[in-house]
């Protein structure tokens, strides 16, 4: 429950905020932007509901009754404008103008500061410019290495749950998670957590009570704003987690910094072809160790929120991605079949269920690579992108005020029935080449475009090929035996979930509250 006084203070200030954007901002954004009835002081916010399932039912629902135009949203006194239509997004993307990042990334700053996700400006393309070479593909190689052997112990997890279970259901969100943050943790760190085999360092549990207090904020009206937010129980978790992290983190810099400065570690990296089990392997934090702006190292600070956004990133999107795509499998058995072949062709030798796949390999995996594609087409990892406008703009033909949010629906972009016939068929074979000739580029962009793209792209697409090829090998993915539900059903915003079927809410990544069941059955 919350404190009457509170409540009579975030009145106050509501009311003194709504009539402040009113006088300079004349609900211009009404005029060129359809979207629900809007109320005074609360917009619409009291129609998004109260549950976190409910917020995402609203706004499917919003996107079909807006044929999947663009709209707008009013958050108390806040214009939120959703743009939709491929136009629209592309000019957005491609825009060097329209980059700046505030509503909701503010949110992140406790943790993650001025880091590559929520920075600006020139800190922004400095940190980018910094960072770029860490992706390069010998370095994704040396992360290869960590992504194969974390998935061979996922493997052996998947085993024991899947006997442990005797034909039962798995929750593969709850499962992927374990795997995803094993991977991130050594590449960003390079130290191991044991997720896997159930013996978690406390920055993990650090790392999960963060994320859980981000999304808490995210859709509340009080939560929001600081100085009620630290009036709550949450805020004190939050402070907790940080100190837990930074601690483990301080001790973590001080091993990397010895290691980095022994002979042996040194001479190794000096020979590119040195990608055996005895090399060290580069980790995302070695290269920010080593890394210098204007002359000087990074300081703890620097290095700290980068890592972070790395971990942050990289972890619970990653997890959605591969959750999703098993779940997708296992409701379109002839696809499933199809992308077995495929691996069954590349390793048809005794041990081909077990060797780890190559950087070639999974460059060669090319029928998987569309189902991924679809994968994120349908469930998007990070279903909304944000941009602020700090100057009027005029984008396409629309006038946008200063102070706007635009709001980048990922989700509906890659649902419009506009650019994707039967949109919510799980068909890989509409990214083949010859079926896009005629596409936009922007019609589908889980990973964003343009200048703030992405930039751990190849790295989350090689973790997804490294854990679903070796899972497609192993195992038959079967859909829960009770759940009925299709994949239009699932984002029906009138369909009740029944037993074993998804039920999505919008935390910061795309889950399931219901987790996402499928049952594995021994090849």
């Amino acid at each position: 429950m919350f404190d009457p006084f509170l409540l009579v203070v975030f009145g106050v200030v509501a009311v003194l905020c709504y009539f402040l954007t009113e006088r300079r901002n004349p609900r211009h954004i009404d005029r060129q932007f359809p979207g629900p009835r809007s109320f005074p002081v609360v917009g619409n916010l009291l129609q998004l509901g109260f549950t976190p399932d409910a917020y995402l039912r609203t706004l499917l629902k919003w996107f079909n009754e807006n044929n999947y135009k663009n709209l707008r949203v009013w958050a108390g006194p806040l214009p939120y404008v959703m743009l939709i239509e491929t136009k629209y997004v592309e000019h957005v993307l491609s825009s060097t103008a329209l980059t700046y990042k505030y509503d909701p990334y503010n949110l992140l700053y406790p943790w993650l500061g001025s880091g590559l996700l929520t920075g600006n400006d020139h800190q922004w393309t400095v940190r980018r410019k910094l960072i770029t070479p860490s992706f390069h593909f010998r370095i994704l190689k040396d992360f290869l290495h960590i992504m194969n052997e974390t998935s061979s112990r996922f493997m052996k997890l998947l085993e024991h749950e899947t006997h442990a279970a005797q034909g039962e259901v798995l929750d593969m969100q709850a499962l992927v998670t374990r795997s995803t943050i094993d991977v991130i943790c050594e590449t960003a760190m390079g130290t191991r957590v044991n997720s896997i085999e159930g013996r978690p360092s406390p920055m993990v549990d650090a790392i999960d009570s963060l994320c859980h207090i981000i999304s808490e904020r995210v859709f509340s009206l009080f939560k929001r704003a600081d100085v009620f937010f630290k009036c709550t129980t949450l805020y004190k978790q939050q402070q907790q987690a940080l100190t837990t992290i930074r601690v483990e983190f301080a001790q973590i810099i001080e091993q990397r910094r010895r290691l980095l400065q022994t002979a042996g570690y040194q001479a190794a990296q000096l020979d590119d072809e040195l990608l055996d089990a005895k090399r060290p392997k580069m980790a995302f934090l070695d290269n920010l160790l080593t890394a210098e702006v204007d002359g000087q190292p990074l300081t703890f600070e620097q290095i700290f929120e980068e890592v972070s956004t790395f971990m942050f990133e990289g972890h619970d999107t990653t997890a959605s991605a591969i959750t999703f795509a098993i779940w997708c499998l296992a409701w379109s058995p002839d696809v499933q079949q199809r992308a077995f072949e495929e691996q069954a062709q590349m390793y048809a030798t005794a041990d081909g269920a077990e060797r780890h796949p190559t950087y070639q390999e999974l460059q060669d995996m090319k029928y998987l690579d569309l189902v991924i594609k679809e994968t994120l087409r349908l469930f998007p990892s990070v279903p909304f992108i944000f941009r602020t406008i700090r100057e009027p703009t005029v984008i396409v033909d629309k006038y946008m005020p200063k102070g706007t949010t635009l709001v980048l629906p990922i989700l509906a972009i890659g649902h419009s029935p506009h650019s994707f016939e039967a949109p919510y068929e799980f068909r890989p074979e509409r990214f083949e080449a010859a079926e896009r000739t005629r596409a936009n580029a922007f019609d589908n962009v889980p990973f964003s475009a343009g200048p703030r793209n992405c930039i751990g792209q190849k790295f989350a697409l090689l973790e997804l090929k490294v854990t679903l090829s070796k899972l497609l090998r192993r195992f038959r993915i079967l859909p829960a035996p009770l759940a009925k539900q299709s994949i239009a059903q699932v984002f029906d915003h009138k369909y009740k979930p029944g037993p074993q079927e998804l039920k999505l809410h919008l935390p910061i990544t795309l889950k399931s509250l219901s987790g996402v069941p499928v049952r594995l059955q021994r090849r």
